[in-house]
């Protein structure tokens, strides 16, 4: 039976974040830290936690600041991105202490594969190994020229400007899915601001000047049918890492949420299959 809690955290620069944890009934494995995408919140992975509780693992994951119960004005409005990742420290360190002598891994998805995979360039020593889904790194690729020409000339006299949202019909091919993030009130699937796709753009580019640190243990997953974030951001992530134990799975047909496809338990198999193969036969 999964031990499920949730509670709050509070920022040094007084944002209160929301928190939860899935633990098994018994000792765990090792954990696993979800990071979570654009626009949603942690509350969207917890049958992921399941799956990944069912099998042995503590699940711990929160939602961004701007997001989901999480404080922060105006909502789903990032544009200092260091910031994000100092709230991922404070939490793991909390993770560390009530986890002691486990090992812990990151997974994160899309936003939050840029986010976890930043995280990891700069703790590397901390963790055990990154699992990246859906990476961002080639948004790019997905977004008109002309666009991000205007949005080059509008982000310092307009930061707070919409101008591209998510297109739903991408996210996932199980209609349900569609239905539910729609549905759901913590979801802010509004244009995303100039200011935020600034501070992204700038995040990014120091990012990929620093893959080339990664030496730790990497999965990476993508959806090959990806119309958000075009697999050629994981295959860069693969290529510039420099780890001797990384993998790169992308899955034919898939789209961008390939953890909530009708495929998913697929993928849900081959994640754990690879915690696994990463953790000793028996913890202490």
């Amino acid at each position: 039976m999964t031990q499920h809690t949730t509670g709050t955290l509070q920022t040094p620069d007084g944002i209160t974040l929301h928190i939860e944890s899935w633990l098994p009934d018994g000792p765990p494995k090792a954990a696993v830290l979800i990071v979570h995408g654009l626009a949603e919140h942690i509350g969207r992975y917890a049958h992921v936690a399941e799956y990944l509780v069912a099998r042995g693992y503590a699940v711990y994951g929160l939602d961004h600041r701007t997001h989901g119960r999480s404080g922060g004005e105006p909502r789903v409005y990032i544009t200092d991105f260091g910031r994000v990742l100092d709230d991922l420290k404070q939490y793991f360190d909390q993770v560390q202490a009530a986890q002691p002598g486990r090992k812990i891994f990151i997974y994160g998805h899309s936003m939050g594969s840029f986010l976890a995979t930043a995280f990891t360039v700069r703790y590397q020593s901390e963790i055990a190994g990154l699992i990246s889904s859906g990476s961002p790194l080639h948004i790019e690729d997905t977004v008109p020229a002309s666009i991000i020409q205007i949005s080059n000339l509008l982000k310092v006299v307009a930061p707070r400007l919409k101008l591209v949202k998510l297109d739903l019909n991408s996210v996932s091919r199980d209609p349900a899915v569609i239905a539910a993030y729609n549905a759901d009130p913590l979801v802010v699937n509004q244009p995303v601001r100039l200011g935020m796709a600034a501070g992204y753009q700038t995040a990014v580019a120091q990012l990929k000047q620093n893959l080339s640190q990664l030496r730790l243990p990497l999965l990476l997953l993508h959806g090959g049918a990806d119309r958000i974030t075009p697999a050629s951001g994981s295959e860069q992530l693969y290529q510039a890492a420099q780890s001797s134990d990384k993998t790169l799975k992308i899955y034919p047909g898939l789209y961008h949420e390939i953890h909530n496809e009708p495929e998913q338990n697929t993928v849900f198999a081959d994640i754990v299959t690879w915690l696994d193969d990463h953790v000793p036969a028996a913890t202490p």
